[in-house]
């Protein structure tokens, strides 16, 4: 990405139209009228081998002939001329190119056109948009460079603090039309087609500078070194700007099949969804969410920081019914609701009638009909409670009415902290709403929007306190190649596998496992058996020594193997059955997954998963949203777990794994986490490592030594 150039390309003076056709309604003659419709003020250079004017203007037989260097060439010509075109836009001297051919990476036939245009952007420098895009939209400048029918069906585009990044052309569009609909206008679209050269993250990275934007809504299907994400949003929180993420392929079931729980449970859409979160982005599972998440994250200001432990939202309704759904709705979405101080609780009963409710939700009854200031005047009192972060303003019926009479003193409340105006089937005019989003007062349709629009607020806060974790020097290790080695890779993770003996041919458990307290695990040795369960080469509570040395003589004849070792190990009881695992080859690279172990992993899937490196802070708010955090602070009377020990390995886990290069993959399930003070321990552990010539590429594609206990 050639940075210096791109303020250009949004912000150009002069376009090149490389491709222009005078013919109305072709593609090849909007992509020239759509920037002349918008008012463009810069010059145009239409370029045409066959026309000498289009629209109105001179038109110039090939790129070399324009008389200035363009700061943005727009290409619309069949594919196989557009490596040629680029070439000559290179020659000239052009930075900014944006192709909106199709005809390339979506066909066999154009693969190697694409290679071919991407070198050569490349050797030019060139940011190159596209190819098979709808363009770029810089409302502000202004400068539509597209022939999308969402800007041509325009007569105007309005501007807001609304920008959108999109892997579809079409989707683009369509969420730039909802927009416009509803009057909360956009500063930048960028449909970046097959992202040959310039991708999403790119226009992001730019994007979240923009001083006329507050959020970006990202729609993606999957990225290319998506760990940069992490440094494009801790520049967007320095900025006061929200991402907001839509993936497309939810249900997409064609992950890598490994050996392990965790290949099986790791979608790609579940990593994406906590490394989005690890990195401060806020994911949302459909348009709808993502319409609505911008609207709110587009005006509304993050609530208040409140004071005490008992802060949050005060509503106030005329409705009892509409405040009970209110408060049900909050604990759905977890708002929290303010709980008022002496003070404000004396003035609410002095200000309002005596059958009123006059704890939150505070019911106003139909006493606002005769006292007509009894809104405004509670507003005031609640604001001023230190306690109240947000404002909710609940209307029964009538709301239309009351937004008429009261809508200015509320605008003039929003000023200190975010005012929700929510109403029950009503509906008002597009400009009426964006009137009160732009004076901070967000027009909800009913209970459940409302509610939701602060969760949305209160994620915002949260995540503007997400820090990325530094990328730790770390010393370069060997895999492990063994049973030995393994449990060594365990004791690096500060995680002590639990005891164990290898018991050789011609030795007796008497002796060799003397150290060990029965109850015993016999099996296997992980090197001379891959699937031990299958072949009947494990057996649990094996209560004596004796019992140990006949399934050690019945597994050699059963391997065929009579000088094999068979490992003998305690059983563990009395913990808290975690998974933890690593593996690399996702589109985050390296990422650490921690979630409940056991037989349970694959039904229950209570897991979280973490790009790495993680900080221990990372680690604590992922398993605080994990079912099996209630269990680790102790379910039902039993004892807390030692979670500070558990945060502790799993840090070091992670970063044992990013020292072995050659790890593919390390599964430890179940770790048994003890109770507090009596730290963490290994029993199972599946190891996979690259072949020598494969690198770090993932599992699927990789030649493996499996190392599974």
């Amino acid at each position: 990405m050639n940075t210096n150039a791109l303020g250009r390309l949004f912000r150009p003076e002069s376009i090149a139209v490389i491709g222009a056709s005078p013919q109305p309604g072709n593609p090849r003659n909007s992509v020239l009228r759509a920037p002349l419709k918008h008012g463009f003020k810069g010059a145009i250079f239409p370029v045409s081998p066959t026309h000498d004017e289009v629209e109105g203007l001179k038109a110039y037989k090939k790129v070399g002939d324009i008389p200035v260097v363009p700061d943005v060439a727009l290409i619309i010509t069949p594919a196989k001329f557009v490596p040629g075109l680029i070439e000559e836009c290179g020659i000239k001297g052009i930075k900014n190119v944006i192709v909106f051919s199709a005809g390339f990476e979506e066909t066999e036939a154009g693969k190697d056109l694409a290679r071919e245009l991407a070198s050569i952007a490349r050797r030019f420098d060139i940011n190159l948009i596209g190819p098979n895009c709808q363009g770029v939209w810089s409302v502000k400048h202004p400068a539509m460079l597209t022939y999308s029918p969402a800007a041509m069906n325009w007569e105007r585009i309005d501007h807001g603090p609304i920008a959108i990044v999109s892997q579809s052309g079409a989707l683009a569009g369509a969420i730039c039309n909802s927009l416009q609909k509803n009057k909360l206008g956009i500063s930048y679209m960028v449909s970046v087609g097959n992202e040959t050269v310039f991708d999403s993250l790119d226009a992001l990275d730019w994007i979240v500078e923009q001083p006329d934007v507050r959020v970006v809504a990202l729609y993606i299907e999957g990225l290319d070194d998506a760990s940069r994400i992490f440094k494009i949003a801790e520049k967007a929180r320095a900025n006061d700007v929200q991402i907001i993420v839509l993936k497309a392929g939810k249900s997409d079931i064609g992950q890598s099949a490994t050996a392990s729980h965790t290949g099986k449970i790791a979608s790609p859409h579940a990593i994406y969804r906590d490394a989005m979160e690890q990195a401060g982005v806020i994911s949302v599972d459909s348009l709808s969410e993502l319409l609505s998440a911008v609207e709110v994250l587009g005006f509304l200001k993050a609530p208040r920081v409140g004071e005490g432990d008992h802060a949050g939202v005060a509503i106030l309704t005329s409705s009892g019914g509409a405040g009970a759904l209110l408060a049900d709705h909050s604990s759905a979405f977890d708002v929290p609701l303010a709980q008022f101080g002496p003070e404000t609780n004396v003035k609410l009963n002095d200000l309002l009638p005596e059958f009123a409710r006059k704890s939150n939700p505070i019911d106003l009854t139909g006493q606002i009909n005769t006292n007509q200031e009894l809104i405004n005047d509670t507003c005031r009192t609640l604001i001023r409670d230190r306690a109240t972060e947000a404002v909710v303003v609940q209307h029964g019926s009538n709301g239309l009415y009351w937004l008429k009479k009261d809508g200015d003193v509320l605008i003039e409340l929003a000023k200190e902290l975010p005012v929700i105006i929510s109403f029950v089937g009503e509906h008002f005019e597009a400009e009426t709403k964006r009137k009160f989003l732009e004076g901070g007062v967000l027009l909800s349709y009913d209970p459940s929007t409302t509610m939701e629009a602060l969760s949305l607020i209160y994620r915002r806060r949260a995540l503007q306190r997400v820090e990325v974790a530094d990328r730790r020097p770390l010393e370069r290790k060997p895999a492990p190649g063994g049973w030995s080695e393994a449990m060594a890779f365990c004791e690096e993770s500060k995680i002590a596998p639990a005891k164990w003996s290898v018991l050789g041919p011609g030795e007796h458990a008497a002796s060799k496992c003397a150290q060990l307290a029965y109850p015993v695990v016999v099996k296997a040795l992980p090197e001379d058996a891959d699937h031990k369960t299958e072949l009947g080469l494990v057996t649990l509570r094996v209560a004596g020594p004796d019992a140990v040395d006949r399934l050690a003589e019945n597994y050699r004849q059963k391997m065929g193997n009579p000088s094999a070792g068979i490992l003998v190990q305690e059983m563990l009881s009395g913990g808290v059955e975690v998974v933890l695992s690593c593996m690399r080859g996702t589109d985050f690279g390296p990422i650490l997954t921690v979630g409940a172990g056991g037989v349970a992993v694959e039904l229950y899937k209570d897991v979280a998963h973490l790009a790495l490196p993680v900080t221990p802070e990372q680690v604590a708010a992922s398993l605080k949203k994990l079912k099996l955090w209630s269990v680790l602070l102790g379910f039902r009377g039993a004892s807390r777990a030692d979670i500070d020990a558990l945060i502790s390995a799993i840090v070091k886990f992670g970063d044992r794994f990013l020292e072995s290069e050659e790890l593919t993959e390390v599964e430890l399930n179940p770790v048994m986490v003890m109770p507090k003070g009596r730290g963490v321990h290994a029993v199972d552990v599946l190891l996979s490592v690259a072949a020598a010539d494969q690198g770090h590429v993932p599992p699927s594609v990789s030649t493996e030594a499996k190392i599974a206990s």
